[in-house]
Parts: structure tokens; sequence; C-alpha cells
């Protein structure tokens, strides 16, 4: 799907822009670079490689994939020099490296900063090697070829999926003699399970909230964005480019904010949610004040680790779903490849060693992320309690859904106005009716795409 960029930048000014910016404003507002040089002029014997990897919160899970490389490297004559950062120093060392000329010949990103490293010209086109790794390892997941092909070509590649869980006390549920659903909840069950748990505790003298939602106007966990599409409500059409809300999916929109409304009448919610920020249901959960929560699987991955206990009463799930049974996801790490990169041979050889089995698999075991290719669903780890991690990345949707990826007026438009989670502020705190609170949301929305389309 081509779309037309309104302005024009340099590549310093997008380079500058996105220093202080929010990197998705700016997807699509950046000038071509001077052509390509041919991938540098490193000797032909030169099998020097620099990589930056991105550091896990799952440290073993970085230092079997640090290992991995190095061992990689021996084997294959390459002089490795690996750089180990966190996410946000990455991200934020990301185009200064670009305008410097020092970014490394392959590296790990986010989706987010990967998008902003195509619009700088910064990356190489990897299209060949998406179709020859999804041969070798038994396909790609659904709808990530459509989600990182832009304008005909593919120049990111999806190394892992992130998708928050539903974290349930299958302990409380037992102990109230309620059934716990296999697979897929649907939200009417995700609500009643977790009022009849809350009600349980509330006679043990111990009362735990139901669900640990926050109601804030950026929702940190999604729990409204995928209740809005589960009931079959979307803010934007299959192009991503026309606002269809209010005229098209006002009774969806509608069905949705009122089962959300009840469900906050029931009680259900923290008598606090209004306050909540980034971290708070992840301590809620943690410190046994909530029942249910939706957050990364990190949750788990940490009660594992630290509290045991609370993990072995876990019960982990997808998202809940209604009319339609998607769940957001994340590529939360990517792999791109410099367009300057000093060796660039080289530099595809580690980006394909990087999917195979030996590097690929123990990366995942030690990890909290889900495979994005075909062939690691028959892993071990996909049984139990982490089966749910695989069946919500096969059943994940990306940015921009129903369109089939994300673009700057969207960007925009969830990173100042919040519709959705307006939208909840709005009639669960404000006392708006559903159709005001839409029609709001819909204007908002439109003045947004109105600058792009």
């Amino acid at each position: 799907m081509s779309q037309d960029k309104p302005t024009k930048l340099t590549r310093r000014g997008f380079l500058k822009a996105t220093g202080g910016v929010g990197a998705a404003m700016f997807l699509a507002a950046c000038a071509p670079m001077a052509a390509p040089t041919g991938g540098g002029s490193a000797p032909a014997q030169d099998r020097s490689l620099r990589f930056w990897m991105w550091n896990t919160f799952a440290p073993a899970a970085d230092d079997v994939m640090n290992e991995a490389l190095v061992k990689w490297a021996a084997e294959n004559n390459v002089n490795i020099e690996i750089s180990r950062d966190s996410d946000s120093a990455i991200g934020q060392k990301v185009f200064p490296a670009l305008e410097a000329g020092t970014l490394p010949d392959a590296l790990f990103v986010g989706a987010a900063d990967a998008l902003q490293l195509i619009e700088a010209n910064g990356t190489a086109s990897v299209k060949d090697l998406f179709e020859e790794i999804g041969a070798a390892h038994g396909g790609w997941l659904p709808r990530l070829e459509g989600y990182v092909t832009r304008n005909g070509d593919i120049q990111f590649l999806p190394y892992s999926i992130d998708t928050p869980m539903v974290h349930i006390r299958q302990d409380v549920i037992e102990a109230a003699g309620l059934t716990m659903p296999e697979g897929q909840w649907t939200w009417d069950e995700t609500r009643d399970i977790a009022l009849a748990a809350q009600e349980y505790t509330a006679q043990q003298g111990r009362k735990m909230v139901g669900w640990g939602f926050g109601v804030v106007r950026q929702q940190h966990d999604g729990w409204c964005e995928d209740l809005f599409r589960n009931f079959g409500a979307d803010l934007w059409d299959e192009s991503g480019t026309r606002i269809i809300l209010a005229e098209e999916k006002m009774a969806e929109a509608i069905e949705a904010i009122n089962f959300a409304k009840e469900a906050w009448d029931m009680g259900l919610f923290p008598d606090d949610a209004a306050a909540w920020d980034w971290s708070t249901n992840n301590k809620s959960y943690q410190e046994d004040q909530s029942i249910l929560v939706i957050n990364a699987a990190s949750i788990y991955v940490w009660a594992q680790n630290n509290k045991p206990e609370l993990a072995e009463a876990t019960h982990l799930a997808p998202k809940p779903k209604a009319v339609r049974d998607t769940t957001n996801a994340g590529l939360r790490y990517t792999l791109v490849q410099n367009r300057e990169a000093r060796n660039p041979t080289v530099a595809r050889e580690l980006i394909k060693a990087l999917y195979d089995s030996s590097i690929y698999a123990p990366w995942l075991e030690n990890g909290f992320v889900t495979n994005v290719l075909h062939e690691y669903d028959a892993l071990p780890m996909w049984t139990g309690k982490r089966a749910q991690f695989n069946l919500a990345a096969n059943i994940g949707v990306y940015g921009g859904y129903p369109a089939p990826y994300d673009n700057a007026a969207m960007a925009e438009a969830n990173s100042t106005i919040f519709p959705i989670g307006t939208i909840m502020v709005r009639v669960l705190l404000d006392g708006w009716t559903p159709e005001r609170a839409i029609e709001e949301a819909d204007t908002q929305l439109k003045d947004v795409f109105a600058k792009y389309f």
C-alpha cells in the first residue's frame, strides 16, 4: 500500500526530529538519501562484522545468544564485535549513529525504530532473505509478510512476537469452585469468572480486584483496544486511510463500550483505576492484589524467577475474544542490515544464522517472547502454560489492523489523542454517553488523517 507523503524532510532534518519527537509521527516525512555505495569497500578477505544486540528482560536468553554469536563467528572465520544495550539505549543511539556513519553492519531494533530507519533510507533490502529464511524454516507466521512489506520491498525481518497475555490466579479460581476455560476465553467468560472470583475473595475476608485494568487515556496493557477490535469495531478502513468509526462502526463500538461500562458498574475495576501508571498492573498482580491482569508474558517469567509459587498459581491465556478472536501483537525484536554496511555479505550470513535452530531455539527457550517461523511451533516449550504464548502469536495482528500495517497518521493519532483509551475515560469516568464519546474521537481522528490523506 503506497501513500502520499505530505511533507519532505532532509535526512539531517529527519534525524533531528526523531531525537525529540515520537518516532512514528515521522514515518511518512523523509526524503531519500544519496544512492548507496555498494555496501562499502571492505576487502574481499575481510570477515569483520559489527553487530548491535538488544538485551531483553530475560538475561539468560541474552547470554545464550551472545555465546552463540561468538561460537558462530569462530566457526565461520568472522571477527565479530558485539555491542549489547537495553532497548531504550539502542533506540537512543540508532539515529545519531546513522547520521555519523557509525551504524553497525546489522542490528536488532524494535519495529518502530526499524520503520524510522527505512524512512531515513538507512537500511538495505532483505526481501530475498525473508523469502529464503521462510522457505528454510517452515514459513512465517500469519500476517507477518503483509506487515513487513512496504511499497513492494522488505527492509526489516521479524525476529520475535510479543503479545500481552491474560494472567489469572488459577488457585483463586479453583478455590472458588469455578471451571477454568481452555484456550482463548470469551469476554463474557472473562467477566463472569473474574467477578465470581472477586466475590469469593471478599467472602474470605481478603478482597482481590477482579480486573486489574487501568482506565487512562494511554492504555499500557491495551485491554480496551483489543476489546474494541474483538467486538468488531474499527477506527479506520482496510486501506488505513479513511476513518469509519462513527459512520460504519458505531453499533459495534457502542456494544464494546457498554460491555466495559457494565463491568465497571459491577465493580470489577480497581477503585484507583484512573491513577494507574505503566507498571501498576504488574505490581498489583505480583503483590496478590488482582485476580486477572493483561500484560506481557514477562510477568509470568518474573514470577518464575522471583516468586515461583505465584507462577505455579498463574494460568495464562491469549487476550479474550468476541466477534473476532484477534489479539494485538508486536514485533518486539526485528533485524535490519545497514544500507552502508562495511561487509554486507557477512552481515547477511549472520542474519540467516540467527534463525538457525542452534541459536534461535535456545534463545526462545530462555526468554519470554514467541517465534516468528513455523518450524519453531513444535518446540517442547510450547506445552503446558507456555503453549498460550504460541497460540497468541498465531492469532495476533499487528499495528494498523484492519489495514495490513500502520502509517504516520495512525501513529500520530495513537500517540496524541489516544482515541480508544479516551473513549473509555469519557464514558467510565466522565459520564459521557457512548455516542458522544465516539463522535468526539471520530472528529479528532478525521482531523489527524486529513493532514495525510
